[in-house]
């Protein structure tokens, strides 16, 4: 039964025709396909000019490869890691229900929890991850560091770019190692960290492969760097190429 015939004070509600809807929807399409059609434009024309631009300058601008990292534990001297996990942030969200809307439920923003960062190496003679979990188990005042993890690119080196392209420094032994490539993609910075969990890998008489030593790490914030020191860096490239 139509409202308006409950109460006749109350209008009707307002009807669509068939004909009104499809057009409706039909405009809908077309916008989305509009939308479509040029986010695919705008990405070929940046892919293009990614491309040119790796061809003007000789930098490579690929996805960045897992096994080019390091760690720069501050004041704590160590190994290469092998493996780092655990770099990732979770946001919590409340669901509110909104009485009178019955087709959603409103989701709000909460807080930002950091997962723990898994570092892994091989066991050496060193006693630094060691030591730096042992210290405040009696007491708990364990050492809060900050330190950085630090995710490289092949290819990414702007100072090398520059000096191959300007035909100088060919003998410099920092040239050369630079000419590898590497160039600094992200660098994030971990603050108040201390670790949580120290292990040592399976032992065994029949393994070929290394001890791992493995290393849990709590934190209170993982921020990415804007730093002008990066070999990415225009600043930092031209820095580094007047330097040497």
């Amino acid at each position: 039964m139509p409202l308006g015939l409950l109460d006749p004070q109350i209008p009707p509600p307002p009807t669509s025709s068939a004909s009104s809807l499809r057009s409706r929807s039909l405009k809908q399409l077309g916008g989305t396909l509009a939308t479509r059609a040029a986010g695919a434009v705008t990405t070929a024309a940046v892919a293009a000019g990614l491309r040119a631009l790796e061809q003007a300058s000789g930098l490579r601008f690929d996805p960045a490869p897992a096994y080019l990292f390091f760690v720069e534990l501050s004041g704590i001297i160590v190994g290469l890691f092998t493996e780092c996990d655990g770099l990732s942030m979770d946001r919590d969200t409340e669901k509110v229900v909104e009485g009178g809307v019955n087709d959603t439920v409103r989701i709000l923003p909460g807080r930002v929890t950091q997962s723990t960062i898994t570092l892994k190496r091989g066991l050496s003679i060193s006693r630094a991850l060691w030591d730096w979990f042992q210290q405040g188990r009696y007491d708990f005042d364990v050492r809060r560091i900050n330190f950085s993890i630090i995710q490289g690119a092949p290819g990414h080196n702007l100072a090398f770019a520059i000096a191959r392209t300007a035909g100088v420094g060919a003998d410099n032994p920092w040239m050369t190692a630079v000419g590898k490539g590497f160039g600094t993609v992200k660098h994030w910075d971990v603050e108040d960290a201390f670790p949580i969990k120290w292990t040592m890998g399976s032992l065994s008489a029949s393994s070929t492969s290394v001890v791992i030593e493995t290393l849990e790490i709590a934190h209170h914030g993982l921020t990415l760097s804007y730093e002008v020191g990066t070999p990415m860096s225009l600043v930092a490239g031209a820095a580094d190429l007047i330097k040497f």
